[in-house]
């Protein structure tokens, strides 16, 4: 993640935060511990001058200056200051354009592979024909047991969340929805509304 005056940026790199800022020797601290929150992820680590707490959350983030967009927000606290807000994207994710040097770069429209597959309730329902929470993703589609899904825009939100907004078709109808596909441990899909008030959970069937 990084900050704006003050300009301060922040990785994790496996068990370890490097810290970096204008005038200032870079900081290394260890023992990186890392837990989940209700909308994000905290990671606390010391060095022997003191500790620093990252904390980011799946909401979008706009860069003060430059502008770029960003899939998360952080909250930076060192050695007790703080916290400072900032931006923050996954360590897979490129660094974000300006406005006007992304505009000619689409917004992807797939879905990534390990989201891929059919999913259902239960073994019970991954077994049998199905229940009412049946879904198979696609590439290009999501297919629900009465609608079907076309991604308009496909973005990480972090290595295991994305966020898409797509065109429903179900039942005669047309719609714009945006949903929040979120895996745990590989073989678990929640999927939640753009709200994130209401989530369901679905178990890989293959």
């Amino acid at each position: 993640m990084s900050t704006n005056e003050p300009f301060w940026q922040a990785r994790v790199e496996g068990d370890t935060v490097i810290l970096t800022g204008i005038d200032m020797a870079e900081r290394r601290f260890s023992g990186a511990r890392s837990a989940m929150t209700m909308d994000g992820r905290r990671v606390d680590a010391s060095d022997a001058a003191g500790n620093v707490v990252l904390i980011v959350r799946r909401m979008r983030c706009e860069d003060d200056m430059s502008g770029a967009r960003f899939p998360m927000t952080g909250l930076l606290t060192i050695d007790g200051r703080g916290p400072f807000r900032g931006c923050a994207r996954p360590a897979s994710m490129p660094p974000p354009q300006p406005p006007g040097d992304a505009a000619s770069d689409p917004a992807s429209t797939t879905i990534p592979a390990r989201f891929l597959g059919r999913w259902d309730a239960d073994a019970a329902a991954c077994k049998g024909e199905g229940s009412d929470l049946g879904l198979r993703i696609e590439p290009t589609a999501l297919r629900f047991h009465e609608s079907d899904a076309t991604p308009r825009t496909v973005e990480m939100l972090d290595d295991d969340t994305i966020r898409i907004e797509a065109t429903f078709e179900g039942e005669g109808e047309t719609w714009q929805e945006t949903r929040i596909l979120r895996l745990e441990g590989g073989n678990t899909l929640v999927v939640e509304d753009a709200a994130s008030t209401h989530a369901t959970r679905r178990m890989r069937c293959d």
